[in-house]
Formats: structure tokens, C-alpha cells, sequence
């Protein structure tokens, strides 16, 4: 749903920044993530939507003095009237994703960084890739501790603390 989430903010402040008269937007959401990333224009996955804003945003300020957004986070499950309306309209559209459903940057970028992970893994297995210089860690069975991505990090299978490295 972020994906949702981000273009429908990007619709309204990009409509409501069209207005001559329009002095304050007010974007009730239910994701602060989205609302975060709409204004972020750096890679990720709806980046063309965060640029559109940006470029929006950028118009709309230099316009005159005076003008504001202001983004109110209003969670789904207190049913505020006109936003619990629009919620519930729009999650109950189902779209299928089709057979390769993970086509974002965001997926893309997390399938190479698995796949870097794994393919360091093998070569790190080669004492002549790892070198003799690299402590190896054990976990409690003496078998050597095997390093992991952010999901797997194997620090954590030593009893390490985040604090103590």
C-alpha cells in the first residue's frame, strides 16, 4: 500500500499547489512513511512522484510568502468520518500484481544486495579470499559464526550487543 499511499498524497499537493488561492495544505495520512517519502527525491521505488512534489512544492513556495503544508498523521483504525471513507474506498480495490510482481527499485536493489551477500558468503568460505588476518568468530557449538545481511547479522548469533562493537 506505501505505493498507494504515495500517490495519493502526490495528487493532492500537486493538484493543490496548482491553485492560485491556496495558501495552506493540510494531507491527512495514515502512513508518515509515504508522507516522509514524498518529499524525499533521492532512489526508491514511486521516486518520480517524489520528484513531482518536490517540483510542486518548489513552485508553490516561491510563489508568494505565506503558504504552508502541514501533514496530520490520523491512523486507520480510529475511523475519522471523511478519511476512514476514503481508507476503506480504496483498499477495497484489489490489483493484481501480475507474474513478476517485485519490478520496483526498492526490490531490485534488495534482490542485488542479496545476491552480493550470497555470493560473498562462497568466496569468503576460500582462505585465500579471506586471508589469515580475519578473526573467526565461533557461536556456541564451535562451529564458526557465518556472516549476514541487515536481517541475519552474525554478531548476533555470539551473544554480541549492538553497544559492544
Amino acid at each position: 500500500m506505501p505505493d498507494a499511499e504515495l500517490y495519493a498524497i502526490y495528487s493532492a499537493i500537486v493538484n493543490a499547489s496548482l491553485h492560485d488561492n491556496c495558501t495552506d495544505i493540510f494531507i491527512f495520512t495514515d502512513s508518515m512513511a509515504s508522507a516522509r517519502r514524498a518529499v524525499d527525491p533521492s532512489i526508491h521505488s514511486g521516486q518520480g512522484h517524489s520528484v513531482a512534489v518536490c517540483e510542486a512544492l518548489q513552485t508553490w513556495f516561491t510563489r508568494k510568502n505565506g503558504q504552508s503544508i502541514t501533514f496530520v498523521y490520523v491512523p486507520s483504525c480510529l475511523q475519522w468520518d471523511l478519511h476512514y471513507k476514503a481508507h476503506e474506498y480504496t483498499t477495497k480495490l484489489k490489483v493484481g500484481l501480475g507474474p513478476r510482481p517485485a519490478t520496483s527499485f526498492d526490490s531490485l536493489h534488495m534482490q542485488a544486495a542479496l545476491s552480493c551477500g550470497a555470493s560473498w558468503n562462497v568466496l569468503f568460505q576460500n582462505p585465500k579470499y579471506r586471508g589469515q588476518n580475519f578473526l573467526q568468530l565461533k557461536i556456541v557449538n564451535g562451529a564458526v559464526a557465518q556472516p549476514g545481511g541487515k536481517d541475519n547479522p552474525w554478531s548476533l548469533s555470539t551473544n554480541a550487543r549492538p553497544g559492544n562493537y
